[in-house]
């Protein structure tokens, strides 16, 4: 896409804006995230194009950032546009219809259909207690059925600010992918030590911590080299749980675009038990939020406790690094104890997990004839790629010559 001019709101202005300064309010704001890094946005690069722009007051104050995401319609030159873990901006006390008039007015200048944003706040959350009182409750299977533990006004002035915008919100799926969940579990850690951290975790988790470590689990720090096994732990974990696993490029790219030289952090940590590869985990830095972007464990050697030493050690990797909270990734939206994912959720909250509902995604629909196209492509694609994920699966248990 050509470079546009900068566009104004009454008040603001909306253009490209170079990475040092985008660093410096990135890193500062607590809203900050890995999926508005520049690195991030360069790792994704061969599916989206990325750029980076900032709201600019007309005294020059820098109020917001944003790496925005855009993929062409072939032959057309419009484009679908995402904002993920976005925007950056003062969502408490910034004059958010001002700061979104610019981002739809600089939007039709980018020849942009479709643009959606995902900010990253929280409309309400669950301690641990509550979650584990829920599971164990009949009849509870959505977490709207549960009363929460806080709620929070920021997710609900920007909501707010969305709609009377003419923003849409968006069902979970379709353009938000899985690292887009809405439901995620975060574990607190400012003004926290490490044994107030681990006074939050159950007896039991506890415990396990220290079996892994008397039975001679390790957790070292991973390298590029280890990345061929670690793709094949994930594939593994995907296809026992159900998700979508992804080749060996994405780490590839993960990798080049966060271990480097960066004002953000990275950390490849590996749980590893006489030479055997039993967990993996990505975690990844932006400001003071610190944010697992994947896990995998393999089913080998599970009684030994290998997840439960990682966390351990992520834990400790983000307090020394200064995060203020760690995102340790979503949750299902169903609270059914009985369901395929009530395990995953018990595990978090037993490690002193607070489940957290975004805001989730919403759209602001520029030229409904081009997004109505675009939506039926999506579907189409998404069903096709539905059939040939269930072929494998149909034929993984046969001998084929």
């Amino acid at each position: 896409m050509r470079a546009a001019a900068p566009t104004r709101g009454a008040r603001t202005t909306v253009r490209s804006i170079d990475e040092k300064t985008y660093w410096d309010y990135l890193g500062a704001s607590p809203h900050a995230g890995y999926q508005q890094s520049p690195q991030w946005g360069r790792a994704r690069s061969r599916e989206w194009h990325p750029e980076l722009v900032g709201w600019y007051r007309q005294d020059g104050t820098l109020t917001g950032v944003a790496l925005i995401r855009t993929r062409d319609l072939p032959l057309l030159h419009r484009s679908f546009a995402i904002v993920p873990q976005g925007p950056v901006l003062d969502w408490e006390h910034g004059d958010l219809p001002e700061l979104l008039e610019a981002l739809r007015a600089y939007a039709r200048t980018r020849h942009i259909f479709t643009l959606v944003v995902v900010p990253p706040l929280s409309l309400r959350g669950w301690g641990p207690a509550t979650v584990k009182a829920a599971l164990a409750e009949p009849g509870t299977t959505l977490w709207s059925q549960v009363a929460p533990d806080r709620e929070d006004p920021i997710g609900r002035r920007a909501s707010e600010a969305l709609a009377q915008a003419g923003w849409h919100h968006l069902p979970q799926g379709g353009v938000l992918d899985s690292t887009q969940p809405l439901f995620n579990v975060w574990i607190p850690l400012r003004g926290r030590t490490e044994e107030q951290v681990l006074a939050g975790m159950t007896r039991a988790w506890r415990k396990n911590i220290r079996k892994a470590e008397r039975d001679g689990v390790v957790v070292v720090k991973g390298t590029r080299e280890d990345l061929p096994a670690v793709q094949r732990l994930y594939t593994e974990t995907a296809e026992r749980q159900g998700f979508e696993t992804h080749p060996l490029e994405y780490f590839e790219a993960m990798w080049d675009a966060l271990a480097g030289e960066q004002p953000g952090r990275f950390h490849l940590h590996l749980a590893l038990h006489d030479g055997d590869l039993l967990a993996a985990n990505g975690t990844a830095q932006a400001g003071g939020h610190a944010q697992g972007i994947f896990a995998a464990n393999g089913s080998l050697k599970r009684r030994i406790k290998a997840s439960n030493a990682v966390y351990a050690e992520i834990i400790r990797q983000a307090r020394a690094d200064g995060a203020d909270d760690l995102d340790i990734g979503g949750v299902a939206e169903s609270l059914e104890a009985d369901g395929p994912e009530a395990g995953l959720l018990l595990f978090k909250a037993d490690m002193g997990g607070e489940v957290r509902e975004y805001v989730g995604g919403w759209e602001l629909v520029l030229s409904p004839l081009l997004h109505a196209v675009f939506t039926r492509l999506l579907s189409l694609y998404s069903r096709a790629r539905h059939l040939t994920d269930r072929v494998p699966r149909t034929i993984r248990g046969r001998k084929w010559w």
